[in-house]
């Protein structure tokens, strides 16, 4: 073994090192707002009886047929690139009996925009209006995610002058022009469980940064 094979493979180890060490959420680029690691439970988040935060993981454990939203409570926003790590859970119907992602321009549970997995590997977006939802991107089987209970993926939503482009572990999977309510709304995590049963979607590693340049 010669000293060039041991220096290459030394420095092949240290990148993948690193590269295991860097949280999937610091794929936001830009200047960061906020960013939370869920190891207390005192950042600017809902005191509610279905969202706990223990042990770096916030948690969304909605009764059976239920959606909830935890907003991040630091204001409301306009462009932005956010990034969570989301851990599926165990479902009877994991093929869209349980759903769970990001919001923004939350203005309330009929009024916001929404961009969810299922524990399949699916993602879509959906556009709260008038108690209405509309599919503002189509709900796909995407490969770069990481599919079954307990796996756990990256979900990126970036929205720059009402233009809103989605990844799933750093690949660009959607992209849809947004109808922004003005001022902005709050950001925040989004959960739904079964109709049968309640799921306990996690949420690790959350960053938002201001938009990229």
């Amino acid at each position: 073994m010669t000293l060039r094979t041991v220096t290459l493979r030394t420095v092949v180890g240290a990148l993948l090192a690193l590269t295991i060490a860097a949280s999937p959420a610091l794929a936001c680029k830009g200047e960061e707002i906020y960013s939370d690691d869920f190891t207390q439970p005192d950042g600017p988040w809902p005191n509610a009886a279905w969202f706990s935060i223990n042990g770096g993981k916030a948690e969304l454990k909605m009764e059976p047929g239920y959606r909830g939203v935890a907003s991040y409570l630091g204001g409301n926003f306009t462009d932005f690139d956010v990034c969570v790590d989301i851990t599926y859970p165990e479902a009877k119907n994991p093929d869209g009996g349980t759903y769970a992602g990001l919001v923004f321009w939350f203005k309330g549970m009929d009024d916001h925009y929404e961009v969810f997995t299922t524990p399949v590997g699916v993602v879509g977006a959906f556009r709260f209006t008038k108690s209405r939802a509309l599919l503002a991107s189509p709900v796909r089987k995407q490969g770069s995610l990481k599919a079954g209970a307990g796996a756990t993926n990256t979900i990126r939503v970036t929205v720059k002058d009402k233009s809103v482009t989605v990844y799933a572990n750093d690949e660009k999977v959607a992209a849809f022009k947004g109808i922004m309510p003005e001022g902005g709304g709050y950001i925040g995590l989004m959960a739904t469980s079964e109709k049968d049963q309640a799921n306990v979607w996690q949420f690790s590693n959350f960053k938002l940064t201001e938009a990229p340049k």
